[in-house]
């Protein structure tokens, strides 16, 4: 898939995953999957907008999640 895998590392998968719950359940929920102390420390440092996703990431988790 011409991925380097170097590039990835779990701060990666964490990102996504608070951005796809912050999309379908909220701040809130988020922020208590990645046990933070509040939901702005989420939404500074792990939600991320559909315009900062990087393209090959993308593709890679729909490949993967089956999307």
């Amino acid at each position: 898939m011409g991925i380097d895998g170097e590039e990835y590392t779990t701060r990666i998968y964490r990102r996504a995953a608070a951005t796809l719950i912050e999309r379908a359940a909220g701040i809130v929920l988020a922020s208590r999957l990645l046990g933070h102390a509040n939901e702005q420390i989420t939404r500074n440092s792990h939600v991320v907008t559909a315009d900062m996703v990087d393209r090959v990431t993308a593709e890679f988790l729909d490949a993967v999640l089956g999307g």
